[in-house]
């Protein structure tokens, strides 16, 4: 992974600025795609009235560059003081409030000072003379002028909707960038400047955000071990990660999550690494976390090409054909935005890291290792493959199982596989859904039996509706159709894990194809490779839907035949107890002649003597029988 990191943040770095790691450039394109215009608005602090000004005729339209003309620095969280001199007010706008005036403490102290002039006396101390920290102090006066015109008391919290009322915007205009600025005679800032532009202000931000090259020890530098590239470099010394939301905030004291091995006593000289490996790890860890993670089985992710040493491949490329790719498996996708084409030349293996994060913070909770391009690949074909397989089969109605409202037909993916496996709110995490995908990225075989008992909870779910239990499940107010689309989702699954050679004990199952000679009930056996216990519980199943349909046309609804069956699983005496009460059901509705050849084939395959499935598998292939449409 820091191989990665590095490869990325040196591709990055090139033709990079100074402060293209800290500048926070309000991102347009949804609001001009809208027809409104961007714009920059002034907050003038004038210290000769000692008043604080709006002038809408100070408004420009944003450009990408006034970013870094008012340097607009990225929030920085957690316990940093606000330093900003700009901001993209609409979520932001407290942090000027903060920066100049401060805020009331959770004691109810009212601050004497901004957090800006904090800052600057807590940690650095060498500009307390400049003209900045003179403009900061003198600025806390206008604190009351502030509180007054732009602060919701109520909430107590700066209220931006105040500075848009205050400059008459009309509807097709938005502030994405407020500066502030200062006016005084006595500093010798006769006109209207940016707090950006007072010297002191860059000073500032090159002493807290730019590693300045240390001098060297008299004598020959001595050369350390670069932990991260395995390079001998006269600059190395213990990793400090200044950002709390990074990714290298795995490789810490703390949560040793890559360096569980290393002597915590020596961990600054085991875990070093130079300056510049420093920087392109955390512009690397930026990249990935703002442009490539994704959600699997509900939890965010970050997605980790592992390159092979060629040096002219572009990783930032690479990583977005990567992406796309991704997207195919875990993300909520139409069917027509499925594609054939996976090929290209590079070879990789792919990580994806499971973690949690509010932005102020990064915690690694799952980790899906060595994925291979030729497998990722290959899960892709599958699904894709396996969708089109379904659509064929006549009698489980694929389409309409994978329609979600009106002519919108998904995608076979982890994503349609997630609702599948039931996740408890009450339990997330204990991730079962999470626990099945890696084991499929990862090749690692899959119980079947496990399986069953998921599709039993999500049965559970369904029956009895139990909805709020579950984060993940789709509620259907309809059991016969949520029983349809689980059941043949589960055996697509089962299809696509036989296809990989991923279920333990069905190593050698293959799936046959179609035969138009038979109908449709026994060409679909055919082609799951049901077995003969399989089989009797399909055929029951058959007879159930019978019976449930013979009460429906007398007018009972809820089908109370249904009642007669254990959603927790079907063991062997649940099982002739509900053949028992079908045989006499269909008697009773005169549907007997009807289900005859059913009863039969169900008699000829259930061996009471040795009866090998458990309860759950049985359930299962049982719902499978009462869900087939031989007339669909």
């Amino acid at each position: 992974m820091l191989d990665t990191l590095i490869r990325i943040g040196k591709h990055l770095s090139e033709d990079r600025g100074e402060w293209d790691d800290i500048i926070d450039v309000p991102d347009t394109t949804e609001v001009q795609t809208k027809g409104i215009t961007p714009l920059v608005a002034q907050l003038l602090f004038d210290l000769d009235e000692n008043q604080i000004i709006l002038d809408r005729t100070q408004l420009k339209v944003f450009e990408p560059q006034d970013a870094y003309t008012f340097m607009c620095i990225k929030i920085q969280g957690g316990n940093n003081k606000a330093i900003y001199a700009t901001v993209s007010p609409k979520k932001s706008f407290e942090q000027i409030r903060k920066t100049f005036f401060g805020i009331t403490d959770k004691n109810g102290k009212v601050p004497d000072q901004g957090q800006f002039t904090e800052a600057i006396d807590k940690d650095f101390q060498f500009l307390k003379t400049s003209p900045f920290y003179r403009v900061l102090q003198e600025t806390f006066a206008l604190a009351e002028d502030f509180t007054v015109n732009f602060v919701d008391q109520e909430k107590n919290k700066a209220d931006f909707g105040k500075v848009t009322k205050a400059l008459e915007l009309s509807g097709n205009e938005r502030i994405v960038l407020l500066y502030a600025a200062v006016k005084s005679q006595e500093f010798g800032i006769p006109l209207p400047t940016s707090i950006a532009n007072v010297s002191g202000y860059e000073d500032f931000l090159r002493a807290k955000f730019l590693k300045e090259d240390k001098p060297n020890k008299a004598g020959s530098p001595v050369e350390k071990l670069c932990y991260a590239t395995g390079a001998p470099t006269a600059d190395v010394e213990e990793i400090t990660i200044g950002a709390r939301y990074s990714m290298n905030k795995m490789f810490v004291t703390t949560t040793k999550n890559y360096a569980s091995n290393f002597n915590e006593k020596a961990f600054g000289n085991n875990y070093q690494a130079s300056a510049l490996a420093q920087l392109y790890l955390e512009r690397g860890s930026n990249y990935l976390l703002n442009n490539y993670t994704t959600k699997i089985a509900g939890v965010d992710h970050i997605i980790i090409p592992h390159f092979f040493s060629r040096e002219d491949v572009e990783p930032d490329i690479l990583i977005q054909r990567v992406a796309k790719r991704t997207d195919l498996l875990f993300r909520y996708k139409q069917l027509a935005e499925m594609v054939d084409d996976f090929s290209d030349n590079e070879l990789y293996w792919l990580n994806f890291l499971g973690y949690e994060s509010d932005g102020n913070f990064f915690k690694t909770i799952n980790t899906i290792q060595d994925v291979s391009k030729l497998h990722f690949n290959k899960l892709i074909e599958v699904f894709i493959t396996t969708d089109r397989a379904f659509k064929s089969i006549i009698g489980i109605e694929w389409d309409k199982i994978m329609t979600v409202g009106k002519d919108n037909r998904l995608s076979f993916n982890f994503y349609s596989l997630y609702a599948l496996i039931p996740v408890r709110k009450d339990k997330e995490k204990k991730n079962a859904a999470l626990a099945l995908f890696k084991a499929i990225l990862e090749q690692r075989k899959t119980d079947p039996q496990q399986l069953y008992k998921h599709f039993t909870e999500l049965i559970l779910c369904h029956w009895y509706g139990r909805y709020k239990a579950y984060g993940n499940v789709y509620q259907n107010d309809i059991f016969d159709f949520a029983a349809r689309n689980a059941v043949y989702q589960y055996h697509a699954l089962f299809y696509i894990l036989n296809q990989l050679n991923l279920l333990k004990g069905m190593e050698n199952t293959k799936t046959d194809e179609l035969t138009d000679q038979l109908k449709p009930s026994d060409a679909f056996l055919k082609k799951m490779n049901y077995n003969d216990s399989q089989k009797a519980m399909f055929y029951l199943g058959k007879i159930l839907n019978s019976v449930a349909y013979a009460q429906q046309k007398k007018g009972y609804d809820s089908k109370p035949v249904l009642n007669k069956v254990n959603y927790n699983g079907m063991d062997k005496k649940a099982i002739v107890r509900l053949h028992k009460d079908l045989f006499d059901k269909c008697r009773q509705y005169a549907i007997l002649s009807y289900n005859e050849l059913l009863f039969s084939q169900f008699t000829q395959l259930f061996n009471s003597e040795k009866w090998p499935l458990k309860s759950e598998e049985a359930l299962f292939y049982l719902l499978a029988g009462y869900s087939f449409r031989d007339n669909a």
